[in-house]
């Protein structure tokens, strides 16, 4: 990520709160600050180390036990830590869970790894109700010692914590990034027996990448524990990484840019689209599909090869085959959107109210009609859809032949 723009995005998320007065800026920030932080240190096991983890949720669960345990002792006066140093203890917390995990799911790679993963996350979920007092619970963040004379009892006080470890956090991975043990961590997700070979242990470099993780998710439990002042055991689930492996997926594995932009695109769709329809993960889960199927390196991903391929000179002849793709995807996009809308609608409804409203049209899903009108839509913006794709495809391939070769 360039240095230029990443202090301008900070500079725009310092005075974000300032410029909007609506209630839902601050809190949906924070979640998108906390998404960014989870994503990027997902990023560092399965982008960068090649290990499909099912267990970064229970990194990012304790992370957040740990801190509702500190602010409890923190309000007892037996912790004089303020808010702001509560997420330490998060990050401590998660760099134990991980180093013990790691310590034996380190041996394994690929497939086993996964099951070992998927297994442990099993375990540490019905382990919830014998260590159900621990899991967690409901804190006052306004109790501990004041920072500054400032209590933190509004949600912007809050805001700015979150914005410095997030900023912290982030560059704390990306010089993980370049660091020799990142670019290790890269070889051993490349080639690992090479790297044994030049006496190097793979192992050892697996285990201090998934440690590591840990810890930046242990700090996203933290903050998640300062926002909304309690957590669950429902933050240790399956339901939890697989969010965390989607908002990974979607914006790129391997592109240090590519989990930001996940995590603000499926936070925006969980919080936003999620106040207009009860069916937004199932939107959720066709823009996993069409992400793995068409675009398997992510937003970000697309975003570099178009960047790297593409001269300055020929993005023109980009723009027509492009901008009937967006036309027919939007296309498409009504007619699926309004059936499945209304077929849900019909599952909730009452049987003498069949009118739905959706986006200020009556849509009556008794009658035929409407129903005839978007299957139409929907079949001829498939049809458009397929073609537009090849010719964008076409394009992409014109454009960017001489500098592949």
């Amino acid at each position: 990520m360039n240095k230029r723009v990443f202090w301008l995005v900070v500079a725009a998320i310092l005075i974000l709160p300032l410029l909007f007065d609506s209630i839902v800026v601050v809190p949906v920030t924070i979640q998108i600050l906390i998404s960014v932080i989870l994503a990027l240190s997902y990023n560092m096991v399965l982008g960068q180390t090649g290990l499909l983890s099912f267990v970064h949720a229970i990194y990012f669960g304790f992370g957040g036990f740990a801190a509702v345990h500190a602010i409890r002792f923190a309000s007892d006066g037996d912790l004089p830590v303020p808010v702001p140093f509560i997420p330490l203890f998060g990050a401590a917390m998660g760099l134990i869970m991980a180093a013990t995990l790691a310590s034996f799911t380190a041996r394994r790679t690929g497939m086993a790894f996964a099951m070992i993963t998927l297994c442990l996350v099993e375990l540490v979920i019905a382990s919830g109700s014998i260590l159900g007092r621990f899991y967690g619970g409901s804190v006052d963040r306004t109790l501990p010692p004041s920072f500054f004379g400032q209590n933190f009892v509004s949600d912007l006080s809050v805001y700015y914590v979150a914005v410095a470890w997030t900023v912290a956090s982030v560059i704390a991975m990306a010089w993980y990034a370049r660091s020799p043990l990142g670019r290790m961590a890269n070889a051993v997700r490349d080639n690992a027996d090479r790297v044994e070979f030049v006496s190097f242990n793979p192992r050892v470099i697996r285990f201090a990448s998934l440690s590591a993780s840990g810890i930046f998710a242990g700090i996203a439990g933290s903050l998640f524990a300062l926002t909304y002042e309690f957590v669950g055991g429902e933050t240790i689930s399956f339901a939890t990484s697989g969010n965390i492996i989607i908002m990974t997926f979607i914006g790129g594995i391997g592109h240090f840019s590519g989990p930001v932009i996940g995590a603000i695109l499926v936070t925006l769709l969980q919080t936003l689209l999620g106040n207009y329809t009860q069916i937004w993960g199932l939107y959720l889960g066709f823009l996993f599909m069409s992400t793995v199927l068409f675009m398997p390196h992510g937003i970000a991903g697309l975003i570099n090869r178009h960047l790297r391929f593409v001269q300055p000179g020929e993005w023109a002849k980009l723009f027509s085959p492009y901008l009937q793709l967006v036309i027919s995807t939007v296309w498409a996009g009504i007619g699926f959107v309004g059936l499945l809308e209304m077929i849900s609608y019909m599952n909730e409804a009452a049987v003498d109210e069949p009118i739905l409203f959706l986006a200020g049209l009556q849509l009556d899903t008794s009658a035929v009609l409407p129903w005839s009108i978007l299957a139409v839509i929907s079949l001829t913006g498939s049809w458009f859809l397929r073609r537009s794709l090849k010719q964008a495809q076409l394009a992409f391939k014109a454009v960017s032949s001489s500098e592949e070769v």
